[in-house]
């Protein structure tokens, strides 16, 4: 039986997942006004989203969040853009371990179940660990924004590595 041997590419990428870990983990170790973001700060360095989401009506963990509800416009960009940090940084999770850990399986179905698994305990394990935190509050709805982001990522890779092997088929 051959051992197996990650690649450089494969260590570069499961790399780059710990260091997400690595800042998945500071961030649940701050509490929420460690992590709050200033009205001073959102008006000048993110007005662009402002101005985007002022209108939006978003319907997230049981309850509606606009502009009126959620603290003004400021509130609403807040809330967006935590939340569009919990989908991006388990996006990027998933796109790295899943790049990482592929090739270790035989059966090419198992890798992206398996990836997808993880990184789902992982953020149910860092929501919990919110809970220990102190002026946090764990929420489900982020356990399942996560693994979104994280299973958007893994079909991405699926998607354009089939594109890729059926573009160099035609290339033949």
């Amino acid at each position: 039986m051959q051992k197996f041997k990650f690649r450089k590419k494969e260590k570069i990428y499961l790399l780059i997942a710990l260091l997400v870990l690595l800042v998945l983990f500071i961030s649940s170790s701050m509490t929420y006004h460690q992590q709050q973001m200033r009205p001073g700060f959102i008006h000048r360095h993110l007005r662009f989203i402002e101005q985007i989401v002022g209108n939006w009506n978003i319907y997230y963990g049981g309850e509606w969040h606009n502009a009126q509800g959620s603290g003004g416009v400021a509130g609403m960009t807040e809330f967006v853009v935590r939340k569009l940090a919990h989908f991006g940084s388990y996006f990027l999770l998933g796109l790295f371990g899943y790049l990482g850990l592929k090739r270790i399986f035989k059966l090419p179905w198992i890798a992206p179940i398996l990836t997808w698994l993880s990184v789902l305990g992982l953020a149910a394990l860092d929501e919990y660990h919110q809970y220990l935190t102190g002026d946090r509050t764990p929420s489900v709805f982020d356990v399942m924004l996560d693994g979104t982001g994280a299973i958007v990522a893994i079909l991405f890779c699926i998607i354009i590595n089939w594109l890729l092997k059926k573009f160099r088929k035609n290339q033949v």
